[in-house]
């Protein structure tokens, strides 16, 4: 699995959801059924709280979390990997006032800032 500009990785234990950030970060992986056609990953999310809110000094909150990566592609030097990575939070998201189509202003999110994925899938590259 390759994300985030980090080079390959076998079994990842940490793994940032949004690049460059700290708003949803996966640690403490472990996985199952790795090297299949979808491997799954029991963990913790360090969530900054303030990622929807204009708090400005983060408010981290650890909570449970599934990661599933799927569809493998066939990348250079004849090797594969995980093209897709998605995550649920285990008992609903750690943000329950927004609602699942939010839609964020660039006033707190900023134009150039990485921005949460709305469907909680995330394109990894090889």
């Amino acid at each position: 699995m390759t994300y985030c500009g980090s080079g390959p990785q076998v079994r990842p234990t940490v793994v940032e959801i949004v690049c460059g950030t700290s708003e949803i970060t996966v640690e403490s992986l472990t996985w199952s059924a790795w090297d299949k056609q979808v491997a799954t990953a029991v963990g913790t999310a360090v969530v900054d709280m303030c990622t929807y809110e204009d708090c400005h000094n983060g408010s981290y909150s650890s909570v449970p979390i599934v990661v599933i990566a799927s569809k493998v592609v066939r990348c250079a030097r004849d090797t594969q990997a995980y093209s897709r990575l998605q995550y649920v939070f285990v008992g609903g998201s750690p943000f329950p006032q927004v609602p699942p189509d939010v839609k964020f202003s660039d006033h707190l999110t900023g134009a150039p800032r990485p921005r949460p994925p709305a469907d909680q899938t995330v394109s990894l590259t090889c």
